[in-house]
């Protein structure tokens, strides 16, 4: 059915049930491998990738290939990892997100945009070293981040000392290919990318674009929305959605909250960093 046929409770509904289920992996893939998993790898596979298998996808995922080259790569024409790539998976996708199902992006033909991102952190202001936007903080390509998922992670729930039910795993987006600003396109995907590839877990410098699976909350949710002058970069990075009001989050617990935009920023951020020591109270 399409987004217009539904009622705006049922899209909150349906997206609402995305998260739970994103978020029953999650704890599926912690019960069989004692760990999270990463946020990406030096191949560009994304988080979402690996949890197929726990979200019904075992097939889609026995396709992919491992191989660095060739028809492993994700913009090989007419590879599996490119048709995976292209594949709607409708738990990836809000039904309140008005913008094509298939996009022509990064050399994929059919790409499926995501509305959901994993949870980096509250550090990071942009995906390279190189292009930091607010003095004093990280980008993507630092291993050390704050939050679940990024570069060659593998965050254990023991590892969230602020509690499951206070943390952030992963959130909507206000995913958004055509809009472009500062050079950056709202453009946030699932399975993987060639812009990521290859990724260095060593810290060293190499892929971008990591904005394309993880976003952090170094601003506030809805930024393009509610600051429209703010760097893109920024707007890259930062959570939201197509509802009214705020956006859907899965927590470390499983369950599913709905933050309000008008939540104070200071408890936002805390409700991302892992460890901090944050008392989560709004």
């Amino acid at each position: 059915m399409e987004f217009w046929q539904l009622s705006c409770s049922q899209r909150r509904l349906s997206c609402r049930n995305n998260l739970k289920q994103i978020g029953a992996g999650l704890h599926s893939y912690h019960d069989a491998f004692r760990v999270l998993t990463y946020g990406w790898d030096v191949r560009g596979r994304f988080w979402s990738a690996n949890l197929l298998p726990q979200l019904d996808q075992v097939f889609l995922n026995r396709t992919l290939l491992p191989q660095e080259d060739g028809a492993g790569n994700w913009s090989a024409n007419g590879s599996p990892n490119e048709t995976a790539c292209g594949t709607l998976l409708d738990v990836f996708r809000c039904p309140s997100m008005p913008i094509a199902r298939h996009v022509n992006n990064g050399g994929i033909p059919g790409r499926v945009p995501t509305s959901y991102r994993g949870n980096a952190g509250s550090e990071a202001s942009s995906d390279d070293t190189s292009t930091i936007v607010i003095l004093g903080t990280k980008s993507l390509e630092m291993l050390n981040q704050d939050g679940i998922f990024y570069a060659c992670s593998r965050v254990r729930f023991a590892d969230v000392r602020d509690g499951l039910s206070s943390t952030v795993f992963v959130g909507e987006s206000l995913t958004d290919p055509s809009f472009v600003k500062d050079g950056q396109g709202m453009d946030h995907w699932s399975i993987g990318s060639p812009q990521a590839d290859p990724c260095r877990c060593d810290g060293g410098s190499a892929g971008t674009e990591f904005s394309e699976a993880v976003g952090t909350a170094i601003v506030p949710m809805n930024l393009r929305k509610h600051n429209p002058a703010a760097h893109g970069r920024l707007m890259e990075l930062s959570f939201g959605s197509y509802h009214s009001g705020g956006a859907y989050f899965v927590m470390g617990d499983g369950s599913v909250q709905f933050l309000a935009d008008t939540i104070g920023f200071q408890v936002y951020q805390a409700m991302f960093s892992r460890n901090r020591g944050e008392v989560v109270v709004e």
